[in-house]
């Protein structure tokens, strides 16, 4: 069944949902699917329509609070159906054996579980994400570095997962889907232990009670740690702030430009997607780095980030088309041209208490929801692996005597540089093995609540130097895994 809430009139929820999965971005689809397969009854609840709509995508309003601006509060997400796939570039990178390793980088535990436990799943994610490559490191024959390694990567036509499962969805006969169906609260039983129902608004102020089995919570990272915070009814910090981590160690991926380079020899820069690579496990290693994924493009396509940009894109453009002013800016800034080659990153960042999503308490949706604040912050671990990685990315370019690097300014001056970011919203619900140091456990329940789980990339407790996606759906098919077993129907 499809259900319009706006369209509904005199409506009710069926009894007897074994799962209400609230969010239909990668995660929840692709959990809807695992346990719609399995034969559960399920229901999936989108708080947008099928389009994009004002009055949906304004409940994202929210602001930066901290000393690094985050300009994508808003932007980088959207409230209707198939969620940021909507506008997902479709690259995919995975997690690395690595990343699942404890680390004395981190001021907190871990991953709590292994490596295949989530990546058994990856040929599985390949067909779901349409890539049809062999998703291994991509060969690089010209390039020679043991430190600095080929990268595993696909650019793929973006999978939207709306359009793409949409008629699946409706044609299953043990699957409804209920569209401008806002999630409100949770409302547990007497005991605190279970949640007991489920209240959905619609945009009319009507409000709905769902009482299903199991509850998985999928709006994505930053809305996820909302959403538990202004779920206080029953319990005063939030559903899931036991050890007060909802909304804590907020992730990103820094966008920085490490620096510029000219290169030589036009055979391994004569091509439109310049080299990415990693750094090895060795060098992660021996120098205490956090991962990361490096872009060497040989022609600049510089991006401006916050406040300031459009001044600095019309200072690039102004100094670029002037022979005069580029010899003399290059002399004391990076200004980037064309011709330029430029490298940049998907740089992990390390979990870090600080960094965190808060309440706006002076500030409220239209159902009464507290909006958010971002605190974006970085930390020393980051600076270290900034200043490193620059330094061997030179070195690898001279070694291999394809080009010479000039790292950006701010890098050599020991200032922190521009950072950018990637959309990529991580870790505040994160997964640990003891409530002391996250929100759920290994099989993203939450911890202290029998029948409450969270989907999506804010239960990672690292980043690693990848995006997100591609691990988001093998996460997501372990977890509809999961609940097919307590259910019985594995």
């Amino acid at each position: 069944m499809w259900i319009d809430l706006s369209l509904a009139g005199d409506f009710r929820f069926d009894d007897g949902y074994d799962v209400c999965v609230c969010g239909s971005g990668p995660a929840g689809i692709t959990i809807a699917r695992r346990l719609k397969n399995a034969g559960a009854r399920v229901l999936l609840l989108e708080a947008g329509g099928l389009e994009y709509a004002e009055a949906s995508q304004e409940i994202y309003a929210g602001e930066s609070i901290g000393p690094i601006e985050y300009y994508g509060v808003e932007s980088c997400r959207l409230r209707y159906f198939g969620g940021s796939s909507n506008h997902w570039t479709g690259f995919c990178t995975r997690f690395e054996p690595i990343d699942f390793e404890a680390r004395d980088i981190w001021e907190v535990p871990g991953w709590p579980i292994v490596f295949n436990d989530v990546f058994q799943y990856q040929d599985e994610a390949k067909g779901i994400l349409d890539i049809d490559a062999p998703f291994e490191p991509r060969p690089e024959p010209l390039w020679r570095s043991d430190r600095l390694v080929p990268a595993r990567y696909e650019l793929i036509a973006p999978t939207r997962f709306g359009p793409k499962y949409r008629e699946e969805l409706e044609a299953a006969p043990n699957l409804d889907v209920a569209l401008n169906a806002n999630v409100v609260d949770l409302r547990l039983n007497t005991d605190k232990r279970a949640v007991r129902e489920i209240i959905v608004a619609d945009y009319a102020g009507r409000e709905f009670s769902i009482s299903p089995k199991f509850i998985v919570i999928a709006f994505g990272a930053l809305e996820n740690a909302r959403f538990l915070l202004n779920a206080h009814s029953d319990i005063e910090a939030g559903l899931g702030n036991h050890s007060d981590f909802v909304g804590r160690c907020f992730m990103e991926h820094f966008d920085i430009t490490l620096g510029r380079f000219v290169g030589f020899g036009a055979e391994i820069w004569n091509r439109d997607h310049g080299v990415g690579v990693n750094p090895s496990t060795e060098l992660m290693k021996k120098q205490g780095l956090s991962n990361c994924f490096l872009s060497l493009m040989p022609d600049a396509k510089p991006k401006f980030y916050g406040r300031l940009a459009p001044f600095r894109k019309a200072k690039r453009e102004l100094t670029c088309s002037s022979d005069f002013l580029l010899e003399r800016a290059r002399r004391n800034t990076d200004i980037l041209c064309p011709g330029d080659g430029v490298v940049t990153t998907i740089m992990e960042q390390t979990p870090n208490r600080s960094s965190r999503i808060v309440l706006n308490t002076k500030s409220t949706d239209r159902f009464g929801q507290a909006r958010l604040q971002v605190d974006w912050r970085i930390g020393d671990q980051e600076r270290k692996t900034i200043r490193a990685l620059a330094e061997e990315v030179g070195k690898a370019l001279a070694e291999q005597d394809i080009g010479r690097l000039r790292i950006a300014t701010a890098i050599v001056d020991g200032e922190t540089p521009d950072l950018g970011m990637h959309c990529h919203h991580m870790g505040t619900t994160r997964m640990s093995a003891s409530p002391r140091d996250g929100v759920v456990d290994g099989d993203c329940r939450v911890h202290g609540l029998e029948n409450l789980y969270i989907g999506g990339s804010s239960v990672y407790p690292t980043g690693g130097g990848c995006n997100p996606t591609f691990t988001i759906v093998c996460l997501a098919l372990r977890l509809g895994d999961h609940l097919a077993r307590r259910l019985g129907k594995a």
